[in-house]
């Protein structure tokens, strides 16, 4: 089974906020102004036939110590100052003891368990229906522990209960620390007050909260994606999880933590959720990232970067840490406006096109708001200190422990101070860019026969020449179709097609909408690297050992300095970049050639140290056929990550397939990090010495096709609402 058959692309648009004390003072006050915010969100979900069930909201707390310690006592247990609460969604008694079961194996004791009082006239009848056990399980360390052992020992758990009871989709975990407490479900943000009646209590004390009202779209409502998660309050869509999914298996493939053993960590393994929404999904990384010890506003920054690529004026070392980081981290890329904690800190960014409002509010009481919207709470204007709204890219902090709000301008000071990274990246990071003396130097074509039987073996006939490559040579783009396309469907056509042609690219829907690859270019990027990935939990120097191009469509001159770094005959060989071209021809048994060509990578990546992989199919003769390209990367891709060794290696494809930006879209799409179309340049050039059509030199005939391949490229990421390619390879959109 392919990795990507379990990948789902549920999303949603919602409204979210939090609301903070920024002394981090506890009082009732808090909750009910963050259940007011909540409340004025109505808007921003649907509502069923039956009038009371909802899309789902809910309030993720700071743990109201005297409100827990107060319910324990009055059930004849006195917690110690160390506790923690999960809170569950169970629908079977003895799920309860599989917790315990858990809690005890890693070093923790259930000392409580508190079936959490609700009123269910608050309810509709769909929620009612599906209405699971809530139950609040109260957890104390079993010896003598740390705080940041506590805390890790309650992730270890959840994981392992979680994984255990997977195949009941009806139990969850809507939280489990010390430090938060989650209020969720399928209930209208006005009735939530109403149904969870531990909120009227005036013991119930908060310094600060996470509140989101979802608006179901791609999926049907369920309690267990109501929001917020665990660590964050999205409202958005991530357009780019597939890709995200795929590549958060890559990173735990070579993974060390400096807070689990590496026992724990295969426990903890996987760490994303197969059925989980796409804000799950970002919520379980960066939660993951959090729990082994990464900085918060990295781990924020890790998932949501903001847009540094074509940004100049950026200052030099902040951009610096964006592309050492992007080296290991895509990504999660789509609209998107995240509220999130640790505990410690809480806070929002944006996404780089800044596609949903975020907005905040400072008073005079030291309140800080942040939401979708202003008006969510009522805030007369001479108690506002100050307000504003987040740009794209742009990021608020607030440091609990200290009381200070951090803008943006602060963390990115701190952030781009926190190690060197732009001497790492000068000291280990090579630009291919540089070391292309002559860019679009003649390809050597070889006999006009040889090319003209290329051509037709690959499908290259002359209406693909009039109709797509002249106009990409003539104009530097490709040729625009009318919407009234009558070509058959590939797999119903009577004439040969290309292998891609059985691929329909996916585009954005619902509310998840695609972006303009014109007018905001400047937040995309086709930067593409190539090498090994690293340990993500680690900041070392090492990270920075990547080969960079500035587009996946590489030149016969790019491949070749690629190669000079890879071959160990060369002076400019480094061990990192080790290469090796493998043919993709065949005599016969497609499949029996495919395996073995897997096999035969495997062993030198293994056993010779080899870690880009140039793929070629561009010798057929009358002897052998090609695997199509886009088979044999997507054979590979899930044959790596198979065998535990995908974050080893790139893929490089030359290949004589791709005659348009949606063959070169398909490869990446399914794992290629670059692509090469060599009989596409040959017949450029071709056109351009024997025909009267076109006029003008091979260097501005490869240069226009080259560019037409590049605004392709954008131009079908932005279908899907993704800004970079990196955000794109592996994210198999296609039907």
């Amino acid at each position: 089974m392919s990795y990507y058959d379990f990948l789902r692309s549920a999303r949603d648009n919602c409204g979210f906020g939090l609301i903070a004390n920024i002394k981090n003072i506890a009082s009732h006050k808090n909750l009910e102004s963050a259940i007011t915010a909540l409340e004025r969100m109505m808007h921003r979900g649907a509502i069923a036939a039956d009038g009371k069930t909802g899309d789902g909201s809910g309030l993720l707390l700071s743990m109201p110590q005297e409100f827990m310690v107060q319910k324990a006592h009055e059930m004849g247990v006195e917690l110690p100052k160390m506790f923690a609460v999960a809170s569950l969604f169970t629908p079977k008694q003895e799920y309860l003891d599989v917790v315990a079961s858990f809690c005890e194996k890693n070093d923790l004791k259930v000392v409580l368990n508190r079936e959490v009082p609700v009123d269910k006239r608050a309810l509709g009848e769909q929620a009612l229906a599906s209405l699971p056990k809530i139950v609040h399980v109260y957890i104390t360390p079993n010896s003598l522990m740390a705080t940041q052992r506590f805390d890790a020992l309650l992730y270890l758990a959840r994981k392992e209960i979680e994984h255990i009871l997977e195949e009941d989709k009806a139990f969850y975990i809507s939280s489990m620390s010390s430090q938060t407490i989650s209020y969720k479900g399928l209930v209208m943000p006005t009735h939530i007050k109403e149904f969870y009646t531990d909120l009227q209590d005036e013991s119930f004390k908060i310094s600060f909260a996470l509140f989101h009202q979802r608006f179901s779209t791609n999926t049907l409502p369920q309690w267990r994606l109501a929001q917020p998660f665990r660590s964050i309050a999205h409202n958005g869509e991530i357009n780019s999880v597939n890709a995200n999914c795929y590549h958060a298996k890559t990173k735990t493939e070579s993974i060390k933590s400096e807070v689990f053993t590496d026992e724990e960590m295969q426990r903890i393994l996987p760490l994303l959720q197969n059925d989980a929404s796409d804000s799950a999904n970002a919520d379980n990384f960066f939660e993951f990232l959090i729990a082994n010890g990464m900085d918060f506003f990295k781990a924020a920054r890790a998932v949501i970067p903001a847009p540094w690529q074509n940004a100049p004026h950026m200052d030099p070392e902040l951009r610096a840490f964006y592309e050492y980081h992007s080296t290991v981290f895509e990504a999660w890329d789509g609209p998107a406006a995240f509220s999130l904690t640790d505990g410690r800190y809480i806070g929002c960014v944006l996404d780089r096109n800044g596609l949903r409002p975020s907005k905040y509010v400072i008073t005079e009481d030291d309140t800080l708001l942040i939401a979708s919207e202003y008006g969510v709470m009522d805030v007369k204007e001479k108690e506002i200190k100050e307000r504003g709204r987040l740009q794209s890219g742009q990021m608020i902090g607030l440091d609990l422990k200290y009381g200070k709000v951090l803008f943006d301008k602060e963390i990115n000071d701190y952030l781009k101070s926190s190690n060197p990274y732009m001497q790492w990246l000068n000291d280990h990071m090579i630009y291919l860019q540089e070391h292309v003396e002559e860019q679009y130097i003649k390809v050597c074509e070889g006999e006009s026969e040889v090319l003209v039987e290329h051509q037709r073996y690959f499908n290259i006939t002359q209406e693909i020449k009039e109709l797509v490559i002249e106009p990409m040579i003539r104009d530097g783009k490709e040729a625009v179709g009318s919407m009234g396309d009558d070509t058959p469907l590939a797999c119903f056509s009577n004439v040969q097609r290309n292998f891609s042609d059985f691929f329909k690219q996916k585009f954005a829907q619902v509310t998840n909408p695609p972006i303009d690859p014109i007018r905001e270019k400047v937040v995309m990027s086709l930067n593409t690297g190539f090498g090994e990935v690293h340990n993500i939990l680690n900041e070392v120097p090492e990270h920075a050992n990547r080969l960079k191009s500035i587009s996946p469509i590489i030149t016969s001159e790019k491949l070749q300095i690629l190669q000079s770094f890879g071959d160990e005959k060369s002076p400019r060989f480094q061990p990192y970049y080790k290469s090796k071209l493998f043919t993709t021809l065949f005599k016969s048994d497609l499949q029996a050639s495919l395996i073995a060509l897997g096999d035969e990578i495997l062993h030198s990546v293994h056993e010779e140290g080899v870690r880009i992989i140039i793929l070629d199919d561009s010798n057929v003769d009358k002897e052998h056929m090609a695997i199509p390209m886009l088979m044999a990367v997507g054979y590979l891709n899930n044959f790596f990550i198979e065998h535990g060794c995908r974050h080893l290696v790139s893929i490089v494809a030359k290949t004589s397939e791709v005659v348009d930006s949606h063959g070169a879209a398909t490869l990446i799409a399914f794992g290629a990090s670059a692509v090469y179309p060599c009989l596409l340049f040959s017949t450029a050039i071709n056109i351009v010495e024997h025909s009267n059509v076109v006029t003008m030199s091979c260097y501005d005939a490869l240069k226009q096709v080259h560019s037409a391949l590049n605004n392709g490229l954008l131009k079908i990421m932005s279908k899907m609402g993704i800004s970079t390619i990196a955000s794109y390879k592996n994210s198999a959109l296609f039907d």
